[in-house]
Protein backbone atom coordinates (compact mmCIF):
# COMPACT_ATOMS: atom_id res chain seq x y z
CA UNK A 1 0.00 0.00 0.00
CA UNK A 2 1.25 3.48 -0.87
CA UNK A 3 2.58 5.17 2.33
CA UNK A 4 1.01 8.45 1.20
CA UNK A 5 -2.46 6.91 0.60
CA UNK A 6 -4.95 8.87 2.75
CA UNK A 7 -7.03 5.68 3.24
CA UNK A 8 -4.25 3.97 5.16
CA UNK A 9 -5.00 3.38 8.84
CA UNK A 10 -2.59 2.97 11.72
CA UNK A 11 -3.26 -0.77 11.28
CA UNK A 12 -1.65 -0.59 7.83
CA UNK A 13 1.27 1.38 9.19
CA UNK A 14 1.72 -1.19 11.95
CA UNK A 15 1.92 -4.04 9.43
CA UNK A 16 4.58 -2.06 7.56
CA UNK A 17 6.55 -1.68 10.78
CA UNK A 18 6.34 -5.42 11.46
CA UNK A 19 7.50 -6.30 7.96
CA UNK A 20 10.38 -3.83 8.19
CA UNK A 21 11.99 -5.83 11.03
CA UNK A 22 11.48 -9.19 9.34
CA UNK A 23 8.44 -10.25 11.40
CA UNK A 24 6.49 -12.85 9.44
CA UNK A 25 3.57 -13.88 11.65
CA UNK A 26 1.34 -12.57 14.44
CA UNK A 27 -0.82 -14.69 16.76
CA UNK A 28 -3.94 -13.18 18.28
CA UNK A 29 -7.61 -12.91 19.13
CA UNK A 30 -9.54 -9.98 17.62
CA UNK A 31 -11.55 -7.32 19.38
CA UNK A 32 -13.50 -4.36 18.13
CA UNK A 33 -10.56 -2.07 18.83
CA UNK A 34 -8.01 -4.15 16.85
CA UNK A 35 -10.05 -4.58 13.65
CA UNK A 36 -7.72 -2.22 11.70
CA UNK A 37 -4.78 -4.56 12.38
CA UNK A 38 -6.71 -7.59 11.13
CA UNK A 39 -8.01 -5.74 8.09
CA UNK A 40 -4.51 -4.58 7.16
CA UNK A 41 -3.04 -8.05 7.59
CA UNK A 42 -5.65 -9.58 5.29
CA UNK A 43 -5.32 -6.79 2.76
CA UNK A 44 -1.53 -7.10 2.55
CA UNK A 45 -1.19 -10.86 2.93
CA UNK A 46 0.72 -10.60 6.20
CA UNK A 47 0.28 -13.90 8.02
CA UNK A 48 -1.99 -13.56 11.02
CA UNK A 49 -2.92 -16.70 12.95
CA UNK A 50 -6.35 -16.50 14.55
CA UNK A 51 -6.09 -18.23 17.93
CA UNK A 52 -8.81 -19.42 20.30
CA UNK A 53 -7.41 -17.74 23.41
CA UNK A 54 -5.07 -14.80 24.02
CA UNK A 55 -2.98 -16.74 26.50
CA UNK A 56 -2.27 -19.35 23.85
CA UNK A 57 -1.41 -16.54 21.42
CA UNK A 58 1.25 -15.26 23.82
CA UNK A 59 2.60 -18.81 24.27
CA UNK A 60 2.73 -19.22 20.49
CA UNK A 61 4.66 -15.96 20.11
CA UNK A 62 7.08 -17.08 22.84
CA UNK A 63 7.79 -20.45 21.18
CA UNK A 64 8.05 -18.83 17.74
CA UNK A 65 10.77 -16.54 19.11
CA UNK A 66 12.66 -19.45 20.68
CA UNK A 67 12.70 -21.49 17.49
CA UNK A 68 13.07 -18.74 14.85
CA UNK A 69 15.56 -16.48 16.63
CA UNK A 70 13.26 -13.52 15.90
CA UNK A 71 10.89 -11.59 18.12
CA UNK A 72 7.49 -13.23 18.51
CA UNK A 73 4.36 -11.13 17.97
CA UNK A 74 0.88 -11.46 19.45
CA UNK A 75 -2.14 -9.21 19.85
CA UNK A 76 -5.13 -8.75 22.12
CA UNK A 77 -7.90 -6.27 22.63
CA UNK A 78 -8.40 -3.99 25.61
CA UNK A 79 -9.27 -5.24 29.12
CA UNK A 80 -10.25 -8.93 29.09
CA UNK A 81 -8.02 -9.51 26.08
CA UNK A 82 -5.08 -7.99 27.93
CA UNK A 83 -5.77 -9.97 31.12
CA UNK A 84 -5.70 -13.22 29.15
CA UNK A 85 -2.22 -12.39 27.84
CA UNK A 86 -0.67 -12.13 31.29
CA UNK A 87 0.23 -15.79 31.96
CA UNK A 88 1.90 -16.19 28.58
CA UNK A 89 3.82 -12.93 28.88
CA UNK A 90 4.90 -13.79 32.42
CA UNK A 91 6.51 -17.01 31.17
CA UNK A 92 8.34 -15.13 28.42
CA UNK A 93 9.49 -12.51 30.92
CA UNK A 94 10.87 -15.10 33.36
CA UNK A 95 12.54 -17.07 30.56
CA UNK A 96 13.96 -13.95 28.84
CA UNK A 97 12.18 -14.46 25.51
CA UNK A 98 11.40 -11.40 23.32
CA UNK A 99 7.71 -10.99 22.53
CA UNK A 100 5.91 -7.93 21.16
CA UNK A 101 2.35 -7.84 22.49
CA UNK A 102 0.16 -5.41 20.56
CA UNK A 103 -2.61 -4.42 22.97
CA UNK A 104 -5.56 -2.16 22.27
CA UNK A 105 -6.88 0.40 24.76
CA UNK A 106 -10.00 2.52 25.17
CA UNK A 107 -10.40 5.75 23.25
CA UNK A 108 -8.25 8.57 24.57
CA UNK A 109 -11.32 10.67 25.35
CA UNK A 110 -12.62 7.91 27.67
CA UNK A 111 -9.45 7.62 29.72
CA UNK A 112 -11.15 9.10 32.79
CA UNK A 113 -13.81 6.34 32.62
CA UNK A 114 -11.30 3.48 32.71
CA UNK A 115 -11.64 2.37 36.34
CA UNK A 116 -13.97 -0.61 36.95
CA UNK A 117 -15.11 -0.78 33.34
CA UNK A 118 -17.27 2.32 33.11
CA UNK A 119 -15.81 2.59 29.63
CA UNK A 120 -16.57 -0.80 28.08
CA UNK A 121 -13.97 -3.46 28.93
CA UNK A 122 -11.62 -0.88 30.45
CA UNK A 123 -9.33 -1.49 33.40
CA UNK A 124 -5.93 -0.40 34.70
CA UNK A 125 -4.21 -2.68 32.20
CA UNK A 126 -0.96 -0.77 31.89
CA UNK A 127 -0.06 -1.35 35.54
CA UNK A 128 -0.92 -5.02 35.14
CA UNK A 129 1.19 -5.42 32.00
CA UNK A 130 4.16 -3.61 33.53
CA UNK A 131 4.63 -6.46 35.99
CA UNK A 132 5.14 -9.06 33.22
CA UNK A 133 7.00 -7.03 30.58
CA UNK A 134 10.21 -5.07 30.23
CA UNK A 135 8.20 -2.02 29.19
CA UNK A 136 4.73 -0.85 28.18
CA UNK A 137 5.07 1.63 25.31
CA UNK A 138 2.04 3.70 24.33
CA UNK A 139 1.25 5.23 20.95
CA UNK A 140 -0.23 8.69 21.55
CA UNK A 141 -0.50 9.88 17.91
CA UNK A 142 -0.39 8.25 14.48
CA UNK A 143 2.76 10.21 13.74
CA UNK A 144 4.51 8.65 16.73
CA UNK A 145 3.84 4.99 15.82
CA UNK A 146 7.17 4.30 14.11
CA UNK A 147 9.33 5.71 16.88
CA UNK A 148 7.36 3.99 19.65
CA UNK A 149 7.34 0.69 17.73
CA UNK A 150 11.10 0.83 17.19
CA UNK A 151 11.73 1.61 20.84
CA UNK A 152 9.54 -1.29 21.95
CA UNK A 153 11.25 -3.82 19.67
CA UNK A 154 14.72 -2.59 20.62
CA UNK A 155 13.83 -2.99 24.30
CA UNK A 156 12.61 -6.55 23.74
CA UNK A 157 15.68 -7.86 21.92
CA UNK A 158 18.55 -6.04 23.69
CA UNK A 159 20.18 -6.74 27.04
CA UNK A 160 18.26 -9.46 28.86
CA UNK A 161 15.56 -10.18 26.30
CA UNK A 162 11.91 -10.17 27.26
CA UNK A 163 8.37 -9.23 26.29
CA UNK A 164 7.14 -5.69 25.73
CA UNK A 165 3.63 -4.33 25.25
CA UNK A 166 2.73 -1.82 22.53
CA UNK A 167 -0.46 -0.13 23.69
CA UNK A 168 -2.63 1.56 21.03
CA UNK A 169 -5.86 3.38 21.96
CA UNK A 170 -8.90 2.66 19.81
CA UNK A 171 -9.07 6.14 18.30
CA UNK A 172 -5.39 5.92 17.27
CA UNK A 173 -5.91 2.46 15.75
CA UNK A 174 -8.75 3.75 13.56
CA UNK A 175 -7.08 7.05 12.68
CA UNK A 176 -5.60 7.68 9.25
CA UNK A 177 -1.92 6.83 9.18
CA UNK A 178 0.52 9.70 9.03
CA UNK A 179 1.84 10.46 5.55
CA UNK A 180 5.48 9.46 5.84
CA UNK A 181 8.22 8.04 3.61
CA UNK A 182 8.39 4.22 3.40
CA UNK A 183 9.69 2.48 6.51
CA UNK A 184 13.39 1.72 6.26
CA UNK A 185 13.91 -2.05 6.25
CA UNK A 186 16.05 -3.46 9.04
CA UNK A 187 15.98 -7.27 8.59
CA UNK A 188 18.05 -7.74 11.74
CA UNK A 189 15.80 -5.47 13.81
CA UNK A 190 13.75 -8.38 15.12
CA UNK A 191 16.61 -10.81 15.65
CA UNK A 192 17.76 -11.64 19.14
CA UNK A 193 19.93 -11.26 21.00
CA UNK A 194 20.48 -7.96 19.19
CA UNK A 195 23.90 -7.44 20.71
CA UNK A 196 26.19 -9.66 22.74
CA UNK A 197 28.98 -8.55 25.04
CA UNK A 198 32.50 -9.95 24.75
CA UNK A 199 34.17 -11.11 27.97
CA UNK A 200 37.18 -9.20 29.25
CA UNK A 201 40.65 -10.62 28.63
CA UNK A 202 41.49 -10.78 32.34
CA UNK A 203 38.31 -12.74 33.06
CA UNK A 204 39.09 -15.17 30.25
CA UNK A 205 42.63 -15.68 31.54
CA UNK A 206 41.35 -16.37 35.06
CA UNK A 207 38.62 -18.74 33.88
CA UNK A 208 41.02 -20.61 31.59
CA UNK A 209 43.46 -21.07 34.45
CA UNK A 210 40.72 -22.47 36.71
CA UNK A 211 39.60 -24.93 34.02
CA UNK A 212 43.19 -25.97 33.25
CA UNK A 213 43.84 -26.75 36.91
CA UNK A 214 40.59 -28.66 37.41
CA UNK A 215 40.56 -32.43 37.81
CA UNK A 216 36.85 -32.73 37.11
CA UNK A 217 35.72 -29.69 35.09
CA UNK A 218 32.10 -29.53 34.00
CA UNK A 219 30.02 -27.22 31.81
CA UNK A 220 26.50 -26.37 32.99
CA UNK A 221 24.66 -24.76 30.04
CA UNK A 222 21.40 -22.91 30.56
CA UNK A 223 18.88 -21.18 28.36
CA UNK A 224 21.26 -18.25 27.91
CA UNK A 225 23.70 -20.54 26.10
CA UNK A 226 21.01 -21.55 23.60
CA UNK A 227 20.00 -17.92 23.11
CA UNK A 228 23.51 -16.92 22.06
CA UNK A 229 24.16 -16.60 18.34
CA UNK A 230 27.35 -18.57 19.00
CA UNK A 231 25.70 -21.44 20.90
CA UNK A 232 27.69 -24.01 18.89
CA UNK A 233 30.83 -22.73 20.63
CA UNK A 234 29.72 -24.43 23.84
CA UNK A 235 30.03 -27.84 22.21
CA UNK A 236 33.25 -26.80 20.45
CA UNK A 237 34.80 -25.93 23.83
CA UNK A 238 33.61 -29.18 25.38
CA UNK A 239 34.94 -31.30 22.50
CA UNK A 240 38.32 -29.58 22.24
CA UNK A 241 39.03 -30.02 25.95
CA UNK A 242 36.96 -33.14 26.77
CA UNK A 243 34.69 -31.39 29.29
CA UNK A 244 31.38 -33.13 30.08
CA UNK A 245 28.22 -31.04 29.61
CA UNK A 246 25.05 -30.94 31.69
CA UNK A 247 22.18 -28.54 31.08
CA UNK A 248 19.24 -26.91 32.76
CA UNK A 249 15.82 -27.76 31.29
CA UNK A 250 15.86 -24.55 29.25
CA UNK A 251 19.40 -25.36 28.10
CA UNK A 252 18.42 -28.82 26.84
CA UNK A 253 19.46 -28.98 23.19
CA UNK A 254 22.73 -27.08 23.54
CA UNK A 255 24.43 -30.42 22.90
CA UNK A 256 23.13 -33.45 21.05
CA UNK A 257 22.14 -35.76 23.89
CA UNK A 258 23.58 -38.75 22.06
CA UNK A 259 27.01 -37.06 22.19
CA UNK A 260 29.51 -38.91 24.43
CA UNK A 261 30.09 -35.74 26.48
CA UNK A 262 26.39 -35.14 27.16
CA UNK A 263 25.28 -36.06 30.69
CA UNK A 264 21.68 -34.80 30.62
CA UNK A 265 19.53 -32.33 32.53
CA UNK A 266 20.26 -31.48 36.16
CA UNK A 267 17.79 -31.04 39.00
CA UNK A 268 14.52 -32.41 40.33
CA UNK A 269 13.14 -33.02 36.83
CA UNK A 270 16.41 -34.15 35.31
CA UNK A 271 18.67 -37.18 34.90
CA UNK A 272 20.20 -38.53 38.11
CA UNK A 273 23.55 -39.00 36.35
CA UNK A 274 23.67 -35.30 35.46
CA UNK A 275 23.09 -34.15 39.02
CA UNK A 276 25.62 -36.62 40.42
CA UNK A 277 28.18 -35.38 37.89
CA UNK A 278 27.47 -31.77 38.84
CA UNK A 279 27.93 -32.61 42.51
CA UNK A 280 31.28 -34.33 41.86
CA UNK A 281 32.78 -31.61 39.63
CA UNK A 282 35.46 -29.44 41.19
CA UNK A 283 35.18 -26.53 38.70
CA UNK A 284 31.83 -25.71 37.10
CA UNK A 285 31.61 -23.37 34.11
CA UNK A 286 28.04 -22.07 34.12
CA UNK A 287 26.99 -20.58 30.78
CA UNK A 288 23.71 -18.67 30.87
CA UNK A 289 21.84 -20.19 33.81
CA UNK A 290 20.10 -18.33 36.63
CA UNK A 291 19.97 -21.40 38.95
CA UNK A 292 16.23 -21.88 39.16
CA UNK A 293 14.98 -23.73 42.22
CA UNK A 294 14.22 -27.07 40.53
CA UNK A 295 17.46 -27.13 38.52
CA UNK A 296 19.57 -26.56 41.62
CA UNK A 297 17.74 -28.63 44.26
CA UNK A 298 16.75 -25.56 46.24
CA UNK A 299 20.11 -23.87 45.43
CA UNK A 300 22.23 -26.79 46.77
CA UNK A 301 24.00 -27.40 43.45
CA UNK A 302 26.61 -26.20 42.71
CA UNK A 303 27.75 -26.04 46.34
CA UNK A 304 29.97 -23.60 48.18
CA UNK A 305 32.73 -26.23 48.12
CA UNK A 306 32.98 -26.06 44.34
CA UNK A 307 34.73 -23.40 42.26
CA UNK A 308 32.11 -21.74 40.13
CA UNK A 309 32.65 -19.62 37.00
CA UNK A 310 29.32 -17.93 36.28
CA UNK A 311 28.79 -16.37 32.84
CA UNK A 312 25.59 -14.50 32.01
CA UNK A 313 24.65 -11.62 29.73
CA UNK A 314 22.62 -10.15 32.59
CA UNK A 315 24.96 -8.95 35.33
CA UNK A 316 22.05 -8.92 37.76
CA UNK A 317 21.95 -12.74 37.71
CA UNK A 318 25.63 -13.20 38.59
CA UNK A 319 25.89 -14.53 42.11
CA UNK A 320 22.20 -13.78 42.81
CA UNK A 321 21.14 -17.32 43.73
CA UNK A 322 24.52 -19.07 44.25
CA UNK A 323 27.85 -17.30 44.94
CA UNK A 324 30.46 -17.49 42.19
CA UNK A 325 34.26 -17.70 42.40
CA UNK A 326 34.44 -15.74 39.15
CA UNK A 327 31.56 -13.76 37.64
CA UNK A 328 31.66 -12.76 33.97
CA UNK A 329 29.01 -10.52 32.44
CA UNK A 330 29.12 -11.53 28.79
CA UNK A 331 27.48 -13.57 26.06
CA UNK A 332 27.69 -17.30 26.85
CA UNK A 333 28.66 -18.43 23.35
CA UNK A 334 31.28 -15.75 22.86
CA UNK A 335 32.78 -16.61 26.22
CA UNK A 336 32.94 -20.29 25.29
CA UNK A 337 34.77 -19.39 22.08
CA UNK A 338 37.26 -17.20 23.89
CA UNK A 339 37.90 -19.92 26.46
CA UNK A 340 38.45 -22.51 23.74
CA UNK A 341 41.01 -20.21 22.12
CA UNK A 342 42.71 -19.48 25.46
CA UNK A 343 42.99 -23.20 26.28
CA UNK A 344 43.94 -24.28 22.77
CA UNK A 345 47.61 -24.90 23.55
CA UNK A 346 46.71 -27.35 26.30
CA UNK A 347 46.38 -30.96 25.20
CA UNK A 348 42.89 -32.39 25.77
CA UNK A 349 42.59 -35.15 28.33
CA UNK A 350 40.08 -37.99 28.57
CA UNK A 351 36.70 -36.82 29.83
CA UNK A 352 36.07 -37.84 33.42
CA UNK A 353 33.08 -40.00 34.25
CA UNK A 354 31.21 -40.73 37.45
CA UNK A 355 31.39 -44.14 39.11
CA UNK A 356 28.15 -46.03 38.35
CA UNK A 357 28.07 -47.07 42.00
CA UNK A 358 27.60 -43.39 42.93
CA UNK A 359 24.55 -43.06 40.71
CA UNK A 360 21.18 -44.11 42.15
CA UNK A 361 18.41 -45.27 39.86
CA UNK A 362 16.20 -42.93 37.86
CA UNK A 363 12.73 -42.53 39.41
CA UNK A 364 9.74 -43.69 37.40
CA UNK A 365 6.73 -45.98 37.45
CA UNK A 366 6.61 -49.09 39.68
CA UNK A 367 6.66 -52.36 37.72
CA UNK A 368 3.46 -53.41 39.48
CA UNK A 369 1.51 -50.38 38.26
CA UNK A 370 -1.14 -51.51 35.73
CA UNK A 371 -1.37 -48.14 33.99
CA UNK A 372 0.89 -46.98 31.17
CA UNK A 373 4.29 -45.74 32.37
CA UNK A 374 4.88 -42.17 31.10
CA UNK A 375 8.62 -42.77 30.77
CA UNK A 376 7.96 -45.55 28.26
CA UNK A 377 5.83 -43.20 26.18
CA UNK A 378 8.53 -40.53 26.18
CA UNK A 379 11.21 -43.11 25.36
CA UNK A 380 9.14 -44.19 22.35
CA UNK A 381 8.93 -40.58 21.17
CA UNK A 382 12.67 -40.20 21.65
CA UNK A 383 13.41 -43.28 19.54
CA UNK A 384 11.39 -41.90 16.62
CA UNK A 385 12.67 -38.32 16.77
CA UNK A 386 15.20 -37.04 14.26
CA UNK A 387 17.21 -33.83 14.00
CA UNK A 388 14.18 -31.98 12.65
CA UNK A 389 11.86 -32.93 15.51
CA UNK A 390 10.96 -30.30 18.08
CA UNK A 391 9.51 -31.51 21.37
CA UNK A 392 7.34 -29.01 23.24
CA UNK A 393 6.69 -29.93 26.88
CA UNK A 394 4.09 -28.52 29.19
CA UNK A 395 4.90 -27.69 32.81
CA UNK A 396 4.60 -29.87 35.93
CA UNK A 397 5.30 -33.62 35.62
CA UNK A 398 5.36 -33.49 31.81
CA UNK A 399 8.54 -31.40 32.09
CA UNK A 400 10.06 -34.07 34.32
CA UNK A 401 9.28 -36.98 32.04
CA UNK A 402 10.52 -35.19 28.93
CA UNK A 403 13.59 -33.53 30.47
CA UNK A 404 14.85 -36.79 31.96
CA UNK A 405 13.76 -39.37 29.36
CA UNK A 406 13.69 -37.60 25.99
CA UNK A 407 17.07 -37.37 24.26
CA UNK A 408 17.43 -34.51 21.82
CA UNK A 409 18.96 -35.58 18.52
CA UNK A 410 20.90 -32.68 17.05
CA UNK A 411 21.60 -29.33 18.67
CA UNK A 412 19.63 -26.12 18.90
CA UNK A 413 16.13 -25.15 20.04
CA UNK A 414 14.75 -28.65 19.63
CA UNK A 415 13.23 -28.85 23.11
CA UNK A 416 10.93 -26.20 24.56
CA UNK A 417 9.48 -26.05 28.06
CA UNK A 418 7.96 -23.30 30.22
CA UNK A 419 10.45 -23.27 33.06
CA UNK A 420 10.44 -19.52 33.67
CA UNK A 421 7.09 -19.30 35.43
CA UNK A 422 6.34 -23.04 35.08
CA UNK A 423 2.61 -22.59 34.59
CA UNK A 424 0.65 -25.48 33.11
CA UNK A 425 -1.27 -24.94 29.89
CA UNK A 426 1.68 -23.69 27.80
CA UNK A 427 2.33 -26.50 25.35
CA UNK A 428 -0.67 -26.22 23.02
CA UNK A 429 -0.11 -22.61 22.02
CA UNK A 430 3.66 -23.08 22.06
CA UNK A 431 3.44 -26.04 19.67
CA UNK A 432 1.56 -23.85 17.19
CA UNK A 433 4.20 -21.12 17.43
CA UNK A 434 6.98 -23.68 16.99
CA UNK A 435 5.22 -25.15 13.96
CA UNK A 436 5.02 -21.78 12.21
CA UNK A 437 8.69 -21.12 12.96
CA UNK A 438 9.55 -24.57 11.66
CA UNK A 439 7.77 -23.77 8.38
CA UNK A 440 10.45 -21.19 7.69
CA UNK A 441 13.17 -23.83 7.51
CA UNK A 442 13.35 -27.53 6.58
CA UNK A 443 12.03 -29.44 9.58
CA UNK A 444 10.04 -32.35 10.84
CA UNK A 445 7.39 -33.03 13.39
CA UNK A 446 6.37 -30.95 16.39
CA UNK A 447 5.53 -33.17 19.37
CA UNK A 448 3.66 -31.60 22.29
CA UNK A 449 3.64 -33.56 25.56
CA UNK A 450 1.18 -32.48 28.23
CA UNK A 451 -0.70 -33.75 31.24
CA UNK A 452 -4.48 -33.81 31.09
CA UNK A 453 -4.78 -30.95 33.59
CA UNK A 454 -2.64 -28.73 31.39
CA UNK A 455 -4.38 -29.87 28.22
CA UNK A 456 -7.69 -28.46 29.43
CA UNK A 457 -6.19 -24.97 29.11
CA UNK A 458 -5.36 -25.28 25.41
CA UNK A 459 -7.41 -28.12 23.89
CA UNK A 460 -9.38 -25.67 21.72
CA UNK A 461 -6.20 -24.83 19.83
CA UNK A 462 -6.30 -28.27 18.20
CA UNK A 463 -8.80 -26.64 15.84
CA UNK A 464 -6.19 -23.96 15.07
CA UNK A 465 -3.69 -26.70 14.21
CA UNK A 466 -6.29 -28.40 12.00
CA UNK A 467 -7.22 -25.15 10.25
CA UNK A 468 -3.57 -24.59 9.30
CA UNK A 469 -2.75 -28.31 8.86
CA UNK A 470 0.20 -28.11 11.21
CA UNK A 471 2.36 -31.24 11.71
CA UNK A 472 1.78 -31.47 15.47
CA UNK A 473 1.38 -34.66 17.49
CA UNK A 474 -0.35 -33.80 20.77
CA UNK A 475 0.54 -36.50 23.32
CA UNK A 476 -1.56 -36.35 26.48
CA UNK A 477 -0.40 -38.20 29.60
CA UNK A 478 -3.86 -38.63 31.09
CA UNK A 479 -3.91 -39.54 34.79
CA UNK A 480 -7.27 -37.81 35.37
CA UNK A 481 -5.94 -35.21 37.77
CA UNK A 482 -3.25 -32.73 38.70
CA UNK A 483 -0.36 -35.22 39.01
CA UNK A 484 2.12 -33.17 41.03
CA UNK A 485 -0.58 -32.13 43.46
CA UNK A 486 -2.04 -35.64 43.76
CA UNK A 487 1.35 -37.04 44.70
CA UNK A 488 1.91 -34.36 47.30
CA UNK A 489 -1.56 -35.06 48.70
CA UNK A 490 -0.73 -38.77 48.84
CA UNK A 491 2.39 -38.10 50.90
CA UNK A 492 0.40 -35.91 53.27
CA UNK A 493 -2.46 -38.44 53.41
CA UNK A 494 -4.99 -35.89 52.15
CA UNK A 495 -8.35 -37.16 50.85
CA UNK A 496 -10.05 -36.77 48.47
CA UNK A 497 -7.33 -35.90 45.99
CA UNK A 498 -7.32 -33.41 43.13
CA UNK A 499 -8.78 -35.74 40.51
CA UNK A 500 -11.13 -35.26 37.56
CA UNK A 501 -13.80 -37.31 35.87
CA UNK A 502 -12.79 -39.27 32.77
CA UNK A 503 -12.24 -37.23 29.60
CA UNK A 504 -11.65 -38.69 26.13
CA UNK A 505 -9.27 -36.15 24.59
CA UNK A 506 -8.88 -38.26 21.45
CA UNK A 507 -12.61 -37.90 20.79
CA UNK A 508 -12.31 -34.15 21.34
CA UNK A 509 -9.48 -34.02 18.83
CA UNK A 510 -11.51 -35.94 16.26
CA UNK A 511 -14.44 -33.59 16.82
CA UNK A 512 -12.18 -30.70 15.78
CA UNK A 513 -10.91 -32.47 12.67
CA UNK A 514 -7.67 -34.05 13.94
CA UNK A 515 -6.82 -37.74 13.93
CA UNK A 516 -7.41 -39.13 17.41
CA UNK A 517 -6.10 -42.23 19.17
CA UNK A 518 -6.72 -43.51 22.68
CA UNK A 519 -4.34 -45.93 24.37
CA UNK A 520 -4.79 -47.96 27.55
CA UNK A 521 -1.59 -50.02 27.18
CA UNK A 522 1.97 -49.19 26.17
CA UNK A 523 1.58 -51.35 23.05
CA UNK A 524 -1.47 -49.32 22.01
CA UNK A 525 0.44 -46.11 22.75
CA UNK A 526 3.41 -47.17 20.60
CA UNK A 527 1.10 -48.22 17.76
CA UNK A 528 -0.64 -44.83 17.93
CA UNK A 529 2.71 -43.00 17.90
CA UNK A 530 3.87 -44.99 14.89
CA UNK A 531 0.69 -44.19 12.98
CA UNK A 532 0.83 -40.52 14.03
CA UNK A 533 4.34 -40.20 12.61
CA UNK A 534 3.00 -41.05 9.16
CA UNK A 535 0.26 -38.39 9.27
CA UNK A 536 0.71 -34.97 7.69
CA UNK A 537 -1.64 -32.95 9.88
CA UNK A 538 -2.36 -32.76 13.62
CA UNK A 539 -2.91 -35.87 15.72
CA UNK A 540 -4.16 -36.24 19.30
CA UNK A 541 -2.97 -39.27 21.28
CA UNK A 542 -4.70 -39.69 24.65
CA UNK A 543 -2.81 -42.18 26.85
CA UNK A 544 -4.19 -43.39 30.19
CA UNK A 545 -1.16 -43.17 32.48
CA UNK A 546 -0.40 -43.92 36.09
CA UNK A 547 -1.42 -41.39 38.73
CA UNK A 548 1.32 -42.65 41.05
CA UNK A 549 4.28 -42.49 38.64
CA UNK A 550 6.78 -39.71 39.34
CA UNK A 551 9.84 -38.44 37.46
CA UNK A 552 10.96 -36.28 40.40
CA UNK A 553 14.50 -36.80 41.70
CA UNK A 554 14.73 -36.61 45.50
CA UNK A 555 17.76 -34.68 46.74
CA UNK A 556 18.08 -37.39 49.39
CA UNK A 557 19.01 -39.87 46.65
CA UNK A 558 21.91 -37.60 45.67
CA UNK A 559 22.86 -36.75 49.26
CA UNK A 560 21.64 -39.46 51.69
CA UNK A 561 22.41 -37.19 54.66
CA UNK A 562 19.58 -34.90 53.51
CA UNK A 563 16.76 -37.45 53.20
CA UNK A 564 13.33 -35.85 53.63
CA UNK A 565 10.11 -37.58 54.59
CA UNK A 566 8.45 -35.80 51.69
CA UNK A 567 11.15 -36.45 49.09
CA UNK A 568 11.12 -34.13 46.09
CA UNK A 569 7.77 -32.74 47.26
CA UNK A 570 9.33 -31.22 50.35
CA UNK A 571 11.23 -28.67 48.24
CA UNK A 572 9.48 -25.69 49.84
Amino acid sequence: MNPSDPQRSVGDALIECLESIGAKVCFGVPGGQTIPLYAAARRTGFRHVLMRDERNAACAADAYARVSGRIGVCDATVGPGATNLVSGLAEAYASAIPVLAIVADVKTEREHLRVRGVASQAMEQQAMLQSVTKRVSRVHTPTGLRAVFSEAVRTAVTGRAGPVALEIPEDIFFAPAAAQPPVAADPDGGRWPRYGADPGSEDIASAAQMLAEAERPLILAGGGALSSREAAEVVALAERHSIPVVTSINGKGVIDEHHPLARGVVGVFGAVEASVALRQADVVLVLGSKFAQFNSFLWRLPSAAQRLIHVDSDGGELGRAIPASLAICADAGRTARRLREALDDRAPRPAWRIDPADCPGQPGTPDTDPRVAPEQVVAALSERADEGTILVSDASLASGWTASRYRVRGSGRLFLAPRGLAGIGWAGGAAIGAAFAQRERPGGRIVAVSGDGATSYWIGEVETAVRHQLPIIFVILNNAGFGWIMQGEKMLDIHPRSTFGPVDFAAMGRAMGARGYRAETIDEAIEAIDEAWTEQGPVVIDILTSEDASPSVDWGSIDPSAVSAFGAYGMG
